[in-house]
């Protein structure tokens, strides 16, 4: 399964993972305790069913929920604006409209391995400059080759910092 693939990637980078489905009642809980007394925010794409998800953590919130477009099978922004939500078990969300493009504008291409938290113990590589991309001696792309970082994380490192290099604005 196709889910359950890319969970043991991020868990095994690093991340905390709950998969969660309103309309399977799966992850409900396990979700509710994670934002308990805790300040969060629900951020992706237009149509992921980041409403719907808190309306079913919270039940009585009655947050406008959208289709998706028949046309484009996207979301069509119901939700626009962010709204810091009190949730009656404790905790505060922030429900954010969602987005159709991903943009980079933020990140130096410089910083971009320090958000990839499983290249950390490998980023003293020969030359300090190092990208982790073309360059000799990479101890990353040596973790990648030894199995020690995931291929398909290593390839969206290498997605996103084309798309730096690409917008580079000197």
């Amino acid at each position: 399964d196709l889910s359950e693939n890319y969970q043991e990637i991020y868990k095994k980078a690093g991340y905390n993972v709950l998969l969660t489905s309103c309309k399977l009642d799966v992850g409900i809980d396990k979700l509710r305790e994670s934002l308990d007394n805790n300040i969060s925010v629900f951020a992706g794409p237009s149509g992921a069913g980041k409403s719907s998800l808190l309306n079913s953590i919270n039940p009585g919130l009655y947050l406008k929920i959208g289709d998706l477009s028949r046309k484009t099978e996207r979301g069509t922004h119901t939700t626009r604006h962010a709204e810091l939500i009190k949730l009656a078990f404790g905790g505060m969300v922030v429900d954010t409209p969602g987005f159709t493009a991903f943009d980079l504008v933020d990140i130096d291409e410089a910083e971009l391995q320090y958000l990839f938290p499983e290249f950390q113990k490998y980023l003293n590589c020969r030359f300090p400059s190092c990208r982790h991309y073309k360059e000799p001696e990479c101890r990353v792309k040596q973790a990648v080759d030894e199995g020690n970082i995931n291929s398909i994380r290593y390839e969206h490192y290498i997605q996103i910092l084309c798309e730096l290099m690409k917008n580079r604005r000197y």
